[in-house]
């Protein structure tokens, strides 16, 4: 049933590279300043109830850190074989590009809508919870970035989620969730995700200015594989220095340039087709029988939000929307997500 749908979707990734290929001429290495490499850190908390919602991915946690930018991957000080898996999946490490590795710890939780019932709900979200690991490597110009992202987690109880769902909503007097008798099983999972962006500067004056992003990216693992392709518009001050990360859902990621000494900020649009192939989180277990609910290959996300950096703190905050992610219930999730970085 989802065959007619193909066109629009390789539709919007063509015209997607149409729109930034003119953005490909990259500055060379050499006409860039490259300052001193700083060490961050970012906390972000994802949660449905900052966009005033309940139910489906609910809530996530995640520390993150990292140092950057530096000339060769080499510097980075990352694993030899992160490295050589970002150089596969096209990641540049040549004089014209800065480079960064940053690194995470994160959970993520996913409810079905009805936390009272304490029963089996067949046709909606499995309670689900993943506690994970990612590895990224960035690289990038003015005008281009790549990011190789490494995955590496466990669902099912080993993820802790049920323990950390029922302290918050203890803590916040909210209902206590009754099914997690029902959640997935306990399961190793992994995802390879390679992404790559073009930025073209729209106008630019007095430091402010409008860029446009173009983004193709994929993931593959049975944590969740998929293709997908981004437009994004932002307004701000300094874009070029904070294109390196940008993303549908920035909360997830770390900006390698957060806490730069100097002043960016910017509000941004950005909208995502994708088309997945499996999600635990929908589909169940890989190897074992599970709570599921028929997954919805096609999805669209909506993101807005504002990203501030000044001396050594960032802030971002972002409202992001995606149409159902299975075939039982219909309508639109959503969630809010906040981000606060530090230089050290």
């Amino acid at each position: 049933m989802y065959v007619n749908k193909w066109p629009a979707l390789i539709g919007c990734l063509v015209l997607c590279l149409s729109h930034v290929s003119i953005a490909a001429n990259d500055l060379p290495f050499a006409e860039q300043e490259l300052k001193d490499p700083d060490t961050f850190v970012t906390i972000t908390i994802e949660n449905d109830l900052f966009a005033g919602e309940d139910g489906g991915y609910t809530n996530g946690f995640g520390y993150s850190w990292g140092r950057g930018p530096y000339q060769t991957l080499e510097e980075t000080n990352s694993p030899e074989w992160l490295q050589s898996m970002a150089q596969v999946f096209g990641v540049h490490d040549d004089a014209e590009h800065f480079n960064a590795a940053t690194y995470s710890i994160f959970q993520g939780i996913q409810t079905p809508a009805d936390i009272t019932n304490p029963n089996f709900e067949p046709n909606d979200l499995p309670y689900a919870g993943i506690l994970g690991w990612r590895g990224t490597i960035h690289s990038w110009t003015e005008d281009r970035a790549d990011q190789f992202n490494l995955v590496l987690g466990m669902v099912g109880p080993a993820s802790l989620a049920e323990q950390s769902q029922k302290v918050v909503h203890k803590i916040t007097g909210s209902d206590e969730p009754m099914g997690w008798d029902y959640q997935l099983h306990n399961e190793p999972v992994f995802a390879l995700q390679a992404r790559r962006s073009w930025r073209h500067e729209i106008s630019n004056g007095d430091g402010h200015g409008l860029d446009f992003i173009g983004i193709l990216e994929a993931s593959g693992g049975n944590y969740t594989s998929y293709v997908a392709g981004t437009y994004m518009v932002r307004w701000g001050l300094n874009l070029a220095r904070t294109h390196a990360s940008i993303s549908v859902l920035p909360g997830r990621g770390i900006n390698p340039l957060a806490g730069t000494n100097s002043e960016e900020y910017y509000v941004f649009f950005g909208v995502q087709p994708r088309y997945v192939f499996n999600d635990i989180f929908v589909d169940g277990n890989t190897f074992r029988d599970s709570p599921s609910v028929t997954i919805k290959n096609e999805r669209l996300i909506y993101s807005t939000g504002f990203v501030w950096n000044w001396k050594d703190w960032g802030l971002l905050f972002s409202i992001a929307e995606t149409t159902s992610t299975f075939e039982e219930r219909k309508g639109n999730a959503r969630f809010g997500s906040l981000s606060i970085s530090y230089r050290l």
